[in-house]
């Protein structure tokens, strides 16, 4: 056993070896591709090459055969890399470029930054790659360790390792913020007031190994489960931990601006790279653009749509953050050349510095809020809508969310698991201005899905200009506004909160139209899978969990049966909504207010205790009260000052409010009704000794017991014959055998067809 084990040790040292001199695939070469109209570019994108494809010239990475393709297509071209694989060799044990940090000196950078400046930098490990290498980002923030209510910014680099140039700016920017906090009053108020996330490799192998490719030869910027299409190698969505990895970074945050730094041209690609369509927040991209590029140092640094000013591909990063998470999202392509000389590097990072900075500062105008329950005034997870764009999200922890809109006044719609959608008309953003717009929303019980995670259509013409590809549609309740998701597509959404299984059909699939179109569905505890078919449906149907031995689901993939026309308008099924049929109670506890009222004058008290359990308050000057209880049955206690006590048993629904007023009447100790007069406590309230006495009219058994209230038997304090009259004992609550702590009691005495309740109070 030894020996198999020494022995798997050296062919996987073996394997890792080979892949580290061979980065590429065998015989793979860098091409310079020319052409004039974009036709040229759109049959050159149809070929399923992997290539970077700009206006004028596009970089092919190609082996011999598909050199063969691009030869009898006719297109102009130069062989720039012979050998890609000799070429990366080439740079020696360091394997980037003199001048540029390697990964470990940059990994190294970073962690200095974390230990030098603790107050403001702090480094996250998010994962491992491929080739098990940490996967880390830098949070620099004045209070790193909270979550605040504050613009989020994420800025990433090196997810194609043979492009140097965006790790290293990344880095020489992390280390110039940090140094400058509390020096530049730019830079100071920028960390004070947003949260700057800084992801400064996320290939680590191939930044090592000057490959474009991670450790299992996957081109990670094509790996991406929006519009995914099979593209850079990739075999399914989101297959690479690399590409995991960023996932959930985007996942776990709500950020505002996602910036994804390339080399091989100077321009910023924006939402659709995966098809013509113009994406619903235009607007907002090209503002932010243009922001990014009259701020930086560039003599012109153009902006659009990837699509149209560069090329067709599926599975980007950027798509999928404004697809599935509603950010300004895109790629920017820093340099002409892949690998700009080392006397270079300070001049790309000085053109893009101020770019970053003011980049930072506009994330924080438009629309801002918090979203919280009506009731408790929690936080609450929930999707906001502007018009009919891609919805943002809130952090579920604190509540807020933030997105850049341009001057103008919108309409909001905020849609909630466990909550009543609300509309909110008439919000005005000014420029360079942030609206405060704070929402709160009504509990009711529903569970719908809160995004998409993942989505894929066969053949994806991108060039059709009429598809509609809304896929935020099918989230929220049902509303007759479908996503087509194509012929044999799929969707999976996200459902937030885990469904399980129970008696019946536990899910309800929405269909958007008249004309039912068949589908299938599967379920997952995680984005990806693995997925366990519930069974197929033709339009709006249920399914049950439990017939497939499901015992509970988060996420759920809906795939289309394959049949009617592709790249038309609504081809497949057209998906409206997804419910859970047994939602979760969207709170655990229940919720009390109402006055506290002198029970002759019919005042206000001021000042009263109302208490249950441990949750207690005081009256204000209006005698009003307010508490949050566990649902079900309570026993609420009143008491003030020159009152006697009154408590009641209330019953408490799950989020939601009930009223209950108090009436105390005036009295030295309590007043009880007629029907308790044979039966009395003296003092009440009381810190000391006590006085109970009865009445019985024949001689009998009798239990006296002290209960909480909760039902609980804190102490018998008789159980014994006692003889016809009036009988008399006594209570020390500071016998210590019996513990009885301040608070509210029942004394009950109970016989033989004799039963008496006193309330009772111990102080301090």
């Amino acid at each position: 056993m030894k020996n198999l084990y020494f022995s798997l040790i050296l062919l996987f040292t073996a394997i890792m070896a080979y892949a580290q001199n061979k980065p590429w695939r065998a015989g793979e070469m860098e091409l310079k591709v020319h052409f004039n109209t974009s036709q040229d570019a759109k049959v050159l994108g149809s070929l399923n090459l992997n290539t970077d494809i700009y206006q004028q010239y596009a970089y092919a990475y190609v082996v011999p055969s598909e050199l063969d393709i691009i030869r009898e297509k006719g297109f102009n071209f130069e062989i720039l890399k012979p050998d890609l694989n000799t070429w990366s060799a080439s740079f020696g044990e360091a394997m980037v470029p003199q001048g540029y940090y390697t990964f470990t000196e940059i990994k190294n950078i970073a962690d200095s930054l974390a230990s030098v400046y603790p107050s403001i930098c702090k480094k996250i490990i998010i994962g491992q790659s491929a080739s098990f290498q940490e996967l880390a980002v830098l949070k620099i923030s004045d209070n790193v360790n909270d979550d605040e209510n504050e613009p989020e910014i994420l800025f990433d680099g090196g997810i194609h390792g043979d492009e140097v140039g965006s790790s290293q700016n990344i880095i020489m920017f992390a280390r110039d913020i940090c140094r400058d906090y509390g020096t530049d009053e730019a830079i100071t108020n920028l960390i004070n007031n947003r949260e700057i996330w800084l992801y400064y490799c996320v290939n680590p192998w191939g930044r090592d190994n000057m490959s474009r490719y991670n450790s299992n030869g996957i081109d990670v910027n094509r790996d991406f489960g929006y519009m995914w299409g099979y593209e850079g190698g990739s075999m399914s969505p989101f297959s690479q931990p690399e590409s995991k990895t960023l996932r959930n970074l985007q996942l776990d945050n709500q950020f505002v601006v996602y910036t994804n730094y390339h080399s091989g041209t100077e321009i910023i690609s924006y939402p659709w790279s995966n098809r013509v369509t113009i994406a619903p927040d235009k607007a907002a991209f090209n503002s932010m653009a243009q922001v990014y590029s009259l701020s930086s140092g560039y003599t012109t640094l153009p902006y659009g749509q990837g699509a149209l000013v560069m090329y067709l591909i599926q599975g980007s990063t950027k798509d999928f953050n404004y697809g599935c998470l509603g950010s300004v999202a895109w790629s920017i392509e820093i340099s002409t050349d892949k690998q700009p000389a080392g006397n270079l590097i300070r001049h790309y990072y000085e053109v893009n510095k101020p770019a970053m900075l003011s980049l930072i500062e506009h994330s924080g105008y438009g629309i801002q809020g918090t979203i919280t329950d009506a009731i408790t005034g929690l936080p609450v997870a929930a999707a906001i809508f502007e018009g009919n764009n891609y919805p943002s999200y809130t952090d579920p922890a604190v509540g807020d969310f933030h997105r850049y809109l341009i001057p103008d006044t919108y309409t909001l719609k905020v849609v909630a698991n466990g909550y009543e959608p609300k509309t909110i008309t008439g919000v005005t953003v000014y420029n360079q201005q942030c609206t405060t717009v704070d929402i709160q929303l009504q509990p009711i019980s529903c569970q719908y899905a809160y995004r998409t995670i993942t989505s894929h259509i066969p053949n994806f013409d991108g060039y059709q200009p009429g598809d509609e590809g809304y896929s935020a549609a099918c989230t929220g309740p049902p509303d007759q506004v479908s996503y087509s998701i194509g012929k044999g597509g799929y969707v999976v959404v996200d459902m937030l909160d885990t469904i399980y299984d129970t008696s019946g059909p536990d899910v309800i699939v929405y269909e958007g139209d008249y004309s039912p179109e068949g589908y299938s569905i599967y379920a997952g505890t995680t984005p990806d899978g693995p997925w366990i078919n519930l069974g197929s449906g033709s339009g709006t149907a249920s399914f049950n969990m439990g017939t497939y031995s499901v015992q509970q689901a988060r996420y759920f993939k809906i795939v289309d049966d394959n049949n009617g026309s592709a790249n038309v308008n609504d081809a497949g099924f057209e998906f409206d909504a997804i419910a859970s049929l047994h939602p979760a109670i969207p709170d655990t506890v229940g919720h009390l207010a109402g006055v506290l009222y002198d029970g002759i004058s019919g005042l206000p008290i001021q000042s009263g205790l109302i208490a249950s359990g441990d949750s207690t308050c005081i009256t204000d000057i209006d005698g009003h009260y307010y508490l949050t209880l566990p649902y079900g049955e309570n026993i609420v206690y009143a008491v003030a000052e020159n009152f006697g006590p009154d408590f009641d048993t209330l019953t408490l629904l799950p989020a939601q409010l009930s009223n209950h007023d108090f009436h105390l009447y005036p009295n030295v100790g309590i007043v009880h009704s007629s029907s308790e007069q044979e039966a009395a406590l003296w003092p009440n309230p009381s810190s000391g000794l006590v006085h109970i006495s009865f009445k019985t009219g024949l001689p009998q058994h009798i239990s006296v017991k002290l209960v909480d209230n909760l039902g609980k038997v804190i102490t018998v304090i008789a159980d014994s014959d006692f003889p016809a009259g009036t009988n008399t004992l006594c209570l020390n609550p500071d016998d210590v055998n019996r513990k009885i702590l301040p608070g509210f009691y029942t004394l009950i005495i109970d016989g033989s067809g004799y039963h008496k309740c006193l309330k009772m109070i111990i102080s301090n």
